[in-house]
């Protein structure tokens, strides 16, 4: 049997600025310098034989994947959408920069990130993210599949994935940087575990 690897991908810049926006359920499509990113990501995998392509139904992870499947050569892989692998929703702070989101919600964003609340003002609690990606990625990994897939989705997704294959008790840190147009690879044990082959690698 060919060794089990997901090549967890994510999308690249969009219209709406990903690289300085919080953009989660925003269905934004990617901007050109987003489509130049993924097609300069493809030569990392171009020759790799993906038996399957997994996708978020946003728009930007279907054009990435789209641009992959096309750039790789592998048009013919089943492509399959995942809705648990869509972005956390970010509520009232959709769209918003740091600091606009500062501006509406001062102080939050610094309880965010001490782990003092658990979402975004009428957002998604991380806690109910991090389990629906969590299930959908163990749904996948405990299929009878063998040889390579490709996942692609956003920035949340990807560390959650990350988190959940590698099994980092919830709470605890993390160091999964996670850029835009980066792919991230975990391969699977002989004992059902899974190990990182590689994190966050760009073109």
């Amino acid at each position: 049997m060919s060794p089990r690897r997901l090549w967890l991908v994510r999308h690249g810049e969009t219209e709406g600025q990903s690289s300085i926006r919080f953009h989660g359920r925003n269905d934004v499509r990617l901007s050109d310098q987003g489509r130049a990113q993924i097609r300069a990501l493809a030569p990392l995998m171009q020759h790799v034989p993906f038996v399957r392509i997994v996708h978020s139904p946003l728009q930007r992870a279907i054009e990435s994947a789209a641009i992959l499947a096309a750039a790789c050569g592998v048009e013919r892989a089943p492509l399959h959408v995942e809705e648990r692998l869509r972005e956390i929703s970010f509520g009232a702070c959709e769209g918003m920069t740091e600091a606009e989101i500062e501006r509406a919600f001062p102080g939050f964003l610094a309880s965010h990130r001490a782990g003092h609340v658990d979402g975004f003002p009428d957002g998604e609690p991380r806690t109910a993210f991090a389990a629906r990606v969590a299930a959908a990625m163990h749904e996948l990994a405990g299929e009878p599949w063998s040889g390579d897939v490709l996942v692609v989705s956003h920035r949340g997704t990807v560390r959650q994935a990350l988190r959940a294959l590698l099994r980092v008790p919830a709470g605890a840190p993390d160091a999964f940087g996670v850029e835009l147009a980066s792919v991230s690879v975990v391969a699977a044990d002989a004992g059902g575990g899974w190990h990182l082959e590689a994190l966050g690698l760009l073109p």
